[in-house]
């Protein structure tokens, strides 16, 4: 671990804020700070799993795009083809 990545952490604890939530852009976990411990600096959080269908979208257009090289005809062109459907189909679902 970097000495700033340590340094923002350090930062972000001393800044919490009850209610604070925040969600990772890369695995979509959402986290709510609940509570701290004023006496131990204790934190505790909600942490929640959801699927964010943007990020299932975006690794989905990688594996596309990535298979875009496979010869037409193929085993793995038939199975870039089903990724394309879900593609679209997760595109459809965002816009609702």
């Amino acid at each position: 671990m970097k000495r700033s990545d340590l340094k923002n952490m350090v930062k972000e604890i001393v800044e919490a804020e009850i209610g604070k939530t925040e969600i990772d852009p890369q695995t979509g976990v959402k986290t709510t700070l609940t509570k701290i411990d004023p006496e131990t600096g204790r934190h505790e959080w909600d942490v929640k799993y959801d699927v964010d269908p943007r990020f299932l979208y975006n690794k989905l257009e990688d594996l596309v795009n990535y298979l875009d090289r496979v010869e037409k005809g193929t085993e793995l062109a038939q199975f870039r083809d089903i990724l394309k459907n879900l593609k679209n189909r997760t595109a459809r679902i965002m816009k609702k």
